[in-house]
């Protein structure tokens, strides 16, 4: 389950999150293309190094405001 704004309360899977920035490919190329954006960002790459698969609302906020909303 999500939140649509910047205020987020929910967890992201890491290819829900993914797919709202790539919606027209499958999850896991959505995840790899994610993925290459955020090792891109030195602030970001750490995230791609979680043993976990989903982004705490924090972490979702920090790509946000890294990224922009998708």
């Amino acid at each position: 389950m999500t939140s649509n704004n910047n205020s987020n309360r929910f967890t992201f899977g890491r290819a829900e999150l993914a797919q709202q920035y790539f919606p027209f490919i499958q999850p896991q190329s959505a995840w790899l293309k994610l993925k290459a954006l955020l090792n891109e960002d030195p602030v970001l790459c750490h995230l791609t190094k979680l043993k976990r698969r989903t982004f705490l609302p924090s972490e979702v906020n920090i790509i946000y405001q890294h990224l922009g909303q998708p």
